[in-house]
């Protein structure tokens, strides 16, 4: 088979342009060839078509092997051609008719030759040089003179390979077009063809083989319209037409009109045609490119196979799987959808969406798997959930408010990253906080929180003061407690004694032993005995000194507990023996003072002791 093809705009599209195959009936002039722009044209003419019509001028002998081209001018100039046999012993004769000739009348040839052109490179046609318009046989002279050319003239052009005495090769030529003129095709008009046509199918392993179209079975019911607009591609007002041999695809013969079965073997052809909108008889029209194109089984392999995820943080048995990562075909360009029952599947109805976020327990769901001829196959996804695994040993730590601590999530696991950026199994220098750290087992992620929590401190619940006798009273933290008013000699004891008057520190630490918590304190200047009698000497007490106290108060009781006088803030902290505004008794009387001492979060302290009262009248 020889080929004419066509490069339109770097396209991988092979076009083949007004061929034919070999031993096929040929054109007559009534069904002549339009001839396509100024594309090279390969042929072998083989017999006389349906009829033998009859040249005259310079080819007396009629027809023999031939062909008839139209061709339509599309911009003025010269014209000429180049026809080179493939065989050194063919001998081609031709005629030229128009302009504007019609077939039944075609009258004189305006260019004719049928020189002997037998031998090595036996070329003919016209060509710039010639100056002769016909050549009769037995002339040695294979060239005649160029034609001057006007747009919208129509030409018709006669070939004949001659076999006689001399040539007895039947054999296919080359025709080339030269001159300044260009020919009628609406194939290089980027008004009309703005896209590159598309040939269907993809390439096949061997390029100089057709391109192939996969179908599912052999034979197969194809439609071949579904090719149409791919082909195409959006180039508005051609037409595609679909053919099993060659000849009637450039002919436009016998289209394919309804589905048929087809197979692996045979080769196809598809023909593409401009149809003018407002002209049917445009020369355009009758314009056509060509390419062959072939099936291929599409059965691909496909397999059952398996995904893996992990369960949400408070559901095990839950989890969230992407379906597109299913290994099920090593086939390219599938379309796989997703069902959750294998009767959804076989139907193609109810979809799993979006198949990247299925949310499910374990179990199966089932994959119909398509190339883009259809063919499909339907396996099955196993569904596996992989627990979470979470760190035994990693716990919430306690430390001293200003110390740091040191976290270790265990050994075991494929890989760590806490909060503070360490991909460690330990991670040390952590101060009081929260922080996590992601576990990785397998493909599943861990996220696990911990604590590094301070201690909690002990605290001075009260204070108990007397005379020189200092009790402290703590809770919170953890016991036992030691002691100290120094900060440096400590004591298990929380009583002082031998405490003189005046501001003291306490501190307290507990069993942690982290930083000691202190108390100020105030052994206030007792006096522990009054005369009120008026003298001016010893009449009252006065502790308005301890009025920066907070919530200070003074109270007087008798030696049975009973309250007698409480002197606060609004009486000045003073007592000057009375109760109910009448002297009492001469006797020893119970007193104690409480505050919160505001230097030291308000501990509460209790300072008690006994005071004389002498009332003489």
């Amino acid at each position: 088979m020889h080929l004419m093809y066509l490069d339109m705009k770097k396209n991988i599209l092979l076009i083949f342009c007004l061929l034919s195959t070999l031993f096929h009936a040929q054109a007559d002039c009534s069904t002549a060839l339009s001839v396509c722009g100024n594309s090279t044209i390969t042929y072998s003419p083989t017999g006389v078509g349906n009829v033998s019509e009859t040249i005259g001028d310079c080819i007396t002998s009629g027809e023999h092997n031939s062909i008839w081209y139209k061709i339509t001018i599309a911009t003025s100039g010269t014209l000429t051609f180049n026809l080179v046999p493939t065989a050194p012993d063919a001998d081609y004769d031709w005629a030229i008719f128009g302009p504007n000739a019609v077939c039944g009348n075609l009258g004189s040839p305006i260019r004719c030759n049928a020189a002997t052109t037998i031998g090595p490179g036996p070329a003919t046609g016209l060509n710039m040089t010639s100056t002769l318009t016909s050549a009769a046989g037995g002339s040695l002279t294979p060239y005649c003179r160029y034609l001057d050319v006007i747009a919208g003239e129509t030409y018709y052009l006669f070939l004949d390979n001659w076999v006689g005495a001399l040539s007895t090769t039947v054999a296919p030529f080359s025709l080339t077009w030269g001159g300044t003129a260009t020919l009628t095709t609406p194939f290089t008009n980027p008004v009309l063809h703005p896209y590159p046509f598309i040939a269907p199918g993809t390439p096949a392993a061997n390029p100089s083989n057709p391109n192939e179209v996969l179908i599912c079975n052999n034979p197969s019911i194809f439609n071949f319209s579904v090719l149409s607009p791919g082909i195409l591609n959006n180039n508005q007002n051609f037409i595609v037409t679909y053919h099993t041999t060659q000849n009637d695809a450039i002919s436009g013969a016998n289209p394919i009109t309804t589905p048929i079965s087809v197979n692996i073997t045979s080769l196809y052809y598809y023909s593409i045609h401009y149809q003018d909108p407002a002209n049917p008889n445009n020369p355009m029209n009758f314009c056509r490119e060509i390419g062959i194109f072939k099936f291929k089984l599409g059965s691909f392999p496909a397999y059952d196979g398996s995904l893996e995820a992990c369960a949400q943080d408070n559901n095990a048995n839950v989890a969230t799987f992407n379906l597109n990562l299913a290994d099920v075909t090593t086939q390219p360009g599938v379309i796989k959808s997703y069902y959750s029952t294998l009767a959804a599947a076989q139907a193609g109805t109810n979809p799993i969406s979006p198949s990247t976020a299925y949310v499910s327990g374990p179990g199966v769901v089932y994959v119909k798997v398509a190339d883009i001829a259809g063919c499909y196959s339907i396996v099955k996804i196993t569904l596996k959930i992989t627990s979470q695994v979470y760190s035994t040993v990693l716990k919430d730590q306690v430390i001293c408010i200003d110390g740091l601590a040191t976290l270790d999530a265990g050994p075991g696991f494929a890989s760590y990253e806490w909060s503070t950026g360490a991909t460690t199994q330990v991670v040390s220098g952590l101060s009081v906080g929260n922080y996590w750290v992601k576990l990785q087992t397998g493909n599943c992620f861990a996220m696990q929180n911990v604590k590094v929590l301070p201690y909690t401190q002990p605290i001075v619940s009260s204070i108990d003061i007397s005379f020189a006798k200092v009790v402290v009273h703590v809770k919170g933290g953890k016991a036992p407690y030691k002691y100290s008013m120094d900060n440096i000699n400590w004591q298990d004891s929380n009583i002082f004694t031998g405490v003189k008057r005046g501001e003291h520190m306490v501190y307290i630490k507990d069993s942690n032993n982290c930083h000691e918590v202190n108390v100020e304190i105030t052994v206030p200047n007792i006096v522990n005995a009054i005369t009120p009698n008026g003298d001016g000497s010893n009449d009252y007490v006065d502790y308005s000194a301890l009025a920066n106290k907070h919530n200070l108060v003074f109270t007087i009781y008798d030696r049975y507990g009973n309250m007698m006088f409480k002197a606060d803030q609004f009486k000045n902290y003073k007592w000057d023996g009375t109760a109910g505004n009448k002297k009492i008794l001469t006797g020893n009387y119970w007193f104690s003072f409480t505050w919160n001492e505001p230097k030291r979060n308000n501990a509460p302290i209790k300072y008690s002791g006994w005071i004389l009262v002498k009332n003489r009248n």
